[in-house]
């Protein structure tokens, strides 16, 4: 397995974070951390990108559960990006495809995104 990490980066008005390794009790913390530290200041619109995720904990699909309900609730929103289809399987067969929001490219996930400020940002 790889070693978890965390990256981010701004894109226009959005977050991009990319996820590496397991999302696990250990490794959770971290995730929560940030994004509720850019929630703190205001940053609700959130891209997580799982193409390098090789794995999920129960935990982390309430995280991501709660981050959406969160960043709606501040007309944001939190979506995920590249999900791995094993990840994909057990997201929906628990039912969470009708709360959490899933694209399989980067402008995809950006144009979802309702500001015409978002939206006119390019992906590099």
């Amino acid at each position: 397995m790889k070693e978890f990490r965390i990256d981010r980066e701004m894109r226009g008005s959005v977050d991009w974070i990319r996820l590496t390794g397991s999302l696990d009790m250990y490794s959770l913390p971290q995730l929560v951390a940030l994004v509720q530290a850019r929630f703190d200041q205001g940053h609700y619109c959130v891209v997580l990108d799982c193409g390098h995720l090789d794995y999920i904990g129960s935990a982390g699909l309430g995280a991501f559960i709660g981050f959406s309900t969160q960043a709606r609730e501040h007309n944001g929103d939190f979506k995920l990006l590249n999900v791995p289809d094993r990840i994909f399987k057990i997201i929906s067969l628990l039912g969470f495809t009708r709360v959490l929001h899933l694209y399989s490219t980067e402008q995809e996930a950006l144009d979802s995104f309702p500001s015409d400020e978002i939206r006119r940002h390019e992906v590099a």
